[in-house]
C-alpha cells in the first residue's frame, strides 16, 4: 500500500482527493493545522499530521515513509499582495521540498493554478509555453514562484510535477460560488462585459483525478500541466446554471470592461491605503481573473498523463442539485 502526504487535505480539493486516493488504497497523511481540520481529515479516512506548513518538524512527520507528496495548500486570495502570501506559498513549498527529499519521497504533485499565465488580457488557447508578461496579482505571482522551485527540484529520483486548473468548481465550492451569492444577496453581482467572454473551468473531481494520474505517471516528471474540463463556456452562461442549482437567480446586471478596470483601481487604492479589512467589491485581480476570456489547452495532459474529462460540465452542474 502507498502511503501519501497532502497538505490542504481540509480544503475543497483536499477532502475530495482524500477520498479519492483512500478509495484507490493509498494510505494518507494529511497536515493539520486546527482542531477543525483534523477532524475533517481523520472522518474522511486520513492520519492527521498536526502543524502548518511552516513548521519543518511537522512536515518531516507527515512525510516520513511516504513515496508521494500532493502539496494542495494555498490562500486563493487575487486580492492579497505578493508580500503577504510570500511565506504560504513560496517559502512554504521549499521548506516541504526539502522535508520530501530528506525522507526519500519520489514524487511531488502540486497543485498550481493556470493564473500563473494571465496578463491582463484575452488569453485564447494557450498552451504551456505561453508564459505571462505581466502578472498583476500576488496570487499568480507566487503560485509561479513556487511552480518555479517545484519543477527546477525534479530528478530521476525526486520527480516533480504540476497541475495547472482554471476556476474550480462543485459541490462546496467556498470561493466563486460564495462569492457570486454573496455579492448578489447584497446587490453589487454585475457581469464585466455583460459576461460574455469565453473561459474554461475544471471541475474539482476532474482536479483529482488529473493530480492522481500525475502521481501515477512515469512522463510527468518535471513538467507542468494544464487542465480544463475539455469545453469553454461563456461565462454569463455558465456562472447563471452554477449559481441557479442553490435556487440563486444572477441578476442581468452589466459593467463594461473598461468601467470595471477604473472602478477596481481605486477601490482598491482605497482599501489598501486606508488598510480597510476584508476586500472590496471589485479589485484588479478579481476582473482579471472573472471578466476577461481566459482559455487554456490541456492537450498535453491527455496525451502524455493519461487525463481526460472524467466529469463533464452538465453533469457536474446536476450533482450540485443533489
Amino acid at each position: 500500500m502507498k502511503k501519501i502526504f497532502v497538505t490542504g487535505g481540509s480544503g475543497f480539493v483536499g477532502q475530495h482527493l482524500i477520498l479519492m486516493l483512500i478509495e484507490q488504497g493509498y494510505e494518507v497523511n494529511a497536515l493539520a493545522r486546527s482542531a477543525k481540520a483534523v477532524q475533517i481529515v481523520e472522518q474522511l479516512g486520513a492520519t492527521a499530521i498536526k502543524g502548518d506548513l511552516n513548521d519543518a518538524n511537522a512536515l518531516a512527520s507527515g512525510v516520513k515513509g511516504c513515496s508521494s507528496v500532493f502539496h494542495l495548500a494555498a490562500s486563493v486570495d487575487f486580492f492579497a499582495s505578493e508580500k503577504q502570501l510570500q511565506k504560504l506559498h513560496v517559502e512554504a513549498t521549499a521548506l516541504l521540498l526539502s522535508a520530501a527529499k530528506d525522507a526519500n519521497v519520489k514524487k511531488f504533485i502540486y497543485l498550481s493554478a493556470a493564473s500563473v499565465i494571465m496578463n491582463g488580457k484575452p488569453i485564447t488557447n494557450a498552451d504551456e509555453t505561453f508564459i505571462s508578461d505581466n502578472i498583476i496579482d500576488g496570487y499568480s505571482r507566487t503560485k509561479l514562484q513556487a511552480e518555479k522551485l517545484v519543477l527546477k527540484e525534479n530528478t530521476p529520483n525526486f520527480q516533480t510535477v504540476s497541475i495547472r486548473p482554471p476556476l474550480i468548481w462543485g459541490k462546496g465550492d467556498p470561493n466563486t460560488l460564495a462569492g457570486i451569492i454573496d455579492a448578489v444577496e447584497k446587490g453589487t453581482m454585475q457581469l464585466i462585459g455583460g459576461g460574455k467572454h469565453r473561459f474554461v473551468t475544471c471541475h474539482v473531481i476532474n482536479v483529482c483525478h488529473a493530480l492522481i494520474l500525475a502521481e501515477q505517471s512515469e512522463k510527468s516528471g518535471g513538467k507542468a500541466y494544464f487542465i480544463t474540463d475539455g469545453e469553454t463556456r461563456v461565462f454569463r452562461d455558465f456562472i447563471k446554471k452554477y449559481v441557479g442549482t442553490q435556487g440563486i437567480t444572477v441578476p442581468d446586471k452589466s459593467v463594461s470592461l473598461a468601467m470595471a478596470k477604473t472602478v477596481a483601481s481605486i477601490m482598491e487604492f482605497v482599501w489598501k491605503t486606508f488598510r480597510l479589512k476584508g476586500h472590496p467589491p471589485l479589485y484588479k485581480g478579481l476582473v482579471n481573473a472573472l471578466g476577461l476570456e481566459f482559455i487554456t489547452n490541456d492537450t498535453k495532459a491527455r496525451r502524455e498523463i493519461g487525463y481526460k474529462t472524467f466529469v463533464t460540465i452538465e453533469q457536474g452542474l446536476e450533482m450540485m442539485k443533489d
